[in-house]
């Protein structure tokens, strides 16, 4: 019980300390799927069964004249509570010119074991969520920006939220499929988002696996991403990432393990010649401590 409740205080000290340091929130374009699963799903809290810390941080350029380049990062800690119990904190900002979001989860998974090869586990997120525009930052209007709009004679407006989510994680053996509902809590119509994310792990041999995986995201917007990727893990100290986004985006990412440190990489080449016009391409990267 002294175990739990230090890694309680661990946690909730951490949250704290985010929160008084934030000042502006959202959900992000996932490539680094297989490496930040936490970032998709609430359920997936002690995966490993181990502390774990995350930092990914991505990189949207927008070619637009006037726009803004979107930047974001996600930060995750993963902490076993006791056996089958863990708890996580999430914390991820997205900022674009004069826009930013904040989001602080926090979130408890508890894992059912049905057999040695079958488990199902339950996640449970309680969410505190920013949304700040601040005119100081500068603001260049274009012909779909409203000049008399009241909002505009601020120098800054910001909301803030509480939100809820749940998710389920179900695995068989080597195949695992996940669902959660990342925006429960929300004023309808903004209380649809639905995330789906399915794995096989396909030993080749004993130091190659073989997993492919199928990312699925519906935003508040009734908008979907399907994201498809093939990693090749050798031997757990690197893996190669390729896939397919189907907005037109090719990925390609590599990472590399050393004594509990991962580190990883994400390019995303837009191949539609349409996305290409406005987006540019993509970069993400990740740090993943195994404690």
């Amino acid at each position: 019980m002294k175990y739990i409740a230090k890694k309680l205080v661990y946690s909730f000290v951490l949250v704290l300390l985010i929160m008084s340091s934030s000042n502006a929130q959202y959900q992000l374009n996932n490539r680094l799927i297989q490496k930040n699963k936490l970032g998709i799903n609430v359920a997936y809290a002690g995966e490993l069964n181990k502390t774990r810390m995350s930092l990914v941080i991505g990189v949207n350029p927008n070619k637009i004249e006037d726009a803004n380049t979107l930047n974001w990062q996600q930060a995750t800690l993963d902490l076993p509570l006791a056996n089958k119990l863990s708890t996580a904190t999430i914390f991820t900002k997205i900022a674009t010119g004069s826009f930013s979001q904040i989001q602080i989860k926090q979130a408890f998974a508890y894992k059912v074991d049905f057999s040695e090869e079958q488990t199902l586990s339950v996640g449970f997120g309680l969410s505190y969520n920013q949304q700040n525009v601040d005119l100081k930052n500068g603001f260049s209007p274009n012909d779909y920006v409203d000049l008399d709009d009241p909002y505009l004679s601020l120098e800054n407006y910001h909301q803030n939220k509480l939100g809820l989510e749940i998710g389920f994680v179900y695995q068989l053996k080597d195949f695992q499929l996940s669902v959660s509902l990342p925006s429960l809590g929300q004023d309808k119509p903004y209380n649809n988002e639905f995330t789906a994310y399915t794995e096989y792990k396909f030993k080749l041999n004993k130091d190659l696996d073989l997993i492919p995986s199928v990312l699925f995201v519906q935003t508040q917007n009734g908008k979907y991403e399907l994201t498809n990727s093939l990693n090749l893990d050798y031997q757990k100290k690197g893996w190669l990432q390729v896939g397919y986004v189907d907005i037109g985006q090719v990925v390609m990412g590599f990472g590399i393990n050393v004594k509990g440190l991962g580190i990883g990489y994400n390019f995303g080449y837009n191949v539609d010649n349409n996305i290409s016009s406005i987006f540019g391409n993509t970069h993400q990267f990740g740090l993943f401590f195994n404690l």
